[in-house]
């Protein structure tokens, strides 16, 4: 088979002649090159250049080159014009079809002569094809040879036909020749490219677009909504739709509480909101108004205690103290983000500071409850209800490799492209370790600042292959919650759900950990916007 550039198929060309030359030429033996639509400048020196099209140049190694211009339907040549036959009549063609094929070959020889600084070694020739018809009658113009005239018959036996063009006997090839012809005329090859930190801004910058009309679409649809549970996969913009829904009844002048179960989510999404919301970790908010209110508060130190404190009394001693507050000391709207970490009471808690016909919105992802099992029951709220069905965070090659981790709900992806997901295994926590620097070294050398990475892992950094260190060879190694202008962060995956990162590594899965279930993986990989690195244990189903 021929090489032909460009390599496509025949059924995207939109004229049938052209189609089916392209489909007879493709077939000839591998030493010839096949070029679909070459365009050039019809004079290079002026500056109002023209640009001209060849249909096709066929190029062998031992012949030369060849020509061809292709006119599909019948045609006629009479009182020195070319005429095609349409309509019940023939009418005369814009271009003269002979010209057109002539002119181009001259063309390549003269932009081969000022790129080799010498005339082509090789035999050159013009041709016409007229796939759709059979016969010739008449004479024919002094321009034109019968040779230089194919016919759909010869599109059977087409390299018998250019042998007989060209009176071929085959000379030595003159590889140097058509590489010249080839590389520097007929299909020159260039890059435009960007450094991989350059790709991952851009792709920030069309996620921010595509989040921004999302976020309005959806926004003025629910508007009259004043109380909705709003569902969406991870990447859905729950978190983005929470915070400006908050802005917008603060700009109201609506007391506004805005709150989640996660504290880094509270602190480094929320915080730097407006003064005008309260934002806070739905926990730490509690207990804060308690002491406001002169209540004492007695923590325990016993995990089992302190789940109990955190579960069932600061959410009951709340919501006993919130029934006592008049209606204006209540909060006019309340917003709930990953609503599916909270626990039916907790809302319940929440309900009891909420003026009577105040707004209530939960934004939640059922496929990322991890820490609660309520979740069937906040399903159940009899309220109106949204689902967000559009991946607006993560590339098109994380969102396909979530799928797995998804039992239902899968988002349609509208950020298409991005590079592939990286998977890696290890045999030991050294291994591990020694993999995570080479990637990062990666990274590093094509210009990607380190505040764009997060470590991710199942377990606490001292449990973790990264154990008592504060740098990646000389990179800085920081928790996740720690202001630093430019380090690695790192974050156990729980920690850091609600979060996003431009390139996360998620680090030591294994299949017998109890932290590495299918929500688990899920959220940790669907944390990454741009770029997901794997590393799991040799044998795992991560990978």
């Amino acid at each position: 088979m021929a090489k032909l550039i460009p390599d496509i198929d025949p059924r995207t060309i939109e004229n049938s002649g052209e189609r089916t030359f392209y489909e007879a030429a493709s077939k000839l033996p591998e030493q010839y090159t096949l070029l679909y639509s070459f365009k050039y400048k019809d004079t290079e020196e002026a500056e109002d250049t023209q640009i001209k099209e060849a249909d096709f140049i066929i190029v062998h190694p031992s012949l030369g080159y060849l020509v061809i211009e292709v006119k599909q339907g019948d045609i006629a040549y009479f009182e020195g014009s070319w005429q095609e036959f349409k309509k019940g009549g023939y009418h005369l063609l814009h271009k003269n079809p002979v010209d057109q094929a002539k002119n181009a070959m001259f063309a390549i020889l003269e932009r081969y002569k000022n790129a080799a600084n010498k005339f082509f070694p090789l035999k050159m020739r013009y041709a016409v094809c007229f796939p759709e018809c059979n016969k010739i009658s008449g004479n024919l113009p002094e321009d034109l040879d019968e040779k230089s005239i194919f016919l759909y018959r010869d599109l059977e036996k087409l390299e018998d036909k250019i042998f007989d063009l060209f009176s071929a006997v085959e000379k030595k090839y003159e590889r140097e020749a058509v590489d010249i012809l080839l590389n520097k005329i007929l299909a020159p090859s260039f890059k435009i490219f960007s450094r991989l930190e350059e790709k991952i801004e851009m792709h920030n910058q069309r996620a921010e677009k595509v989040l921004t009309e999302e976020q309005e679409r959806i926004l003025e649809e629910t508007e009259l909504d004043k109380r909705k549970i709003f569902f969406g996969g991870a990447g859905s913009g729950k978190t983005f739709l929470a915070m400006e829904k908050s802005k917008r009844l603060a700009n109201q002048n609506k007391k506004v509480l805005l709150t989640c179960y996660n504290k880094n989510l509270a602190n480094c999404m929320f915080a730097p909101l407006s003064p005008l919301i309260i934002s806070k970790n739905f926990h730490e908010f509690l207990e804060e108004v308690l002491r406001e209110n002169n209540i004492e508060l007695n923590p325990p130190q016993t995990i089992d205690e302190l789940r109990v404190y955190f579960d069932e009394t600061l959410p009951t001693m709340a919501f006993d103290l919130f029934s006592t507050f008049n209606e204006e000391d209540k909060f006019d709207a309340i917003l709930v983000d990953e609503g599916q970490d909270f626990k039916e009471d907790w809302l319940t808690c929440l309900e009891s500071m909420l003026k009577e016909d105040g707004e209530f919105y939960i934004f939640a992802d059922p496929n990322q409850s991890i820490f609660n099992k309520d979740i069937e029951k906040i399903q159940k709220i009899p309220v109106s209800k949204h689902r967000l069905t559009r991946n607006l965070r993560n590339t098109e090659e994380i969102n396909k490799w979530m799928e797995k981790f998804v039992p239902s709900g899968h988002l349609r992806c509208q950020l298409q492209g991005g590079m592939p997901v990286n998977k890696f295994t290890w045999k030991t926590p050294q291994e591990e370790k020694k993999l995570i620097e080479q990637e990062i070294g990666r990274l590093v050398s094509q210009g990607v600042q380190l505040k764009r990475i997060t470590i991710l892992s199942p377990n606490k950094k001292e449990k973790s292959s990264l154990a008592g260190l504060e740098k990646l060879k000389e990179w800085p190694l920081v928790n996740v919650n720690v202001n630093h202008p430019n380090a690695i962060k790192f974050a156990t995956i729980r920690s850091f759900k609600g979060l996003e990162s431009d390139i996360v590594f998620l680090i030591g899965l294994r299949d017998d950990s109890l932290v590495c279930s299918d929500a688990d993986i899920y959220v940790g990989g669907s944390r990454a916007k741009f770029l997901l690195y794997i590393f799991a244990e040799e044998g795992s189903k991560f990978i």
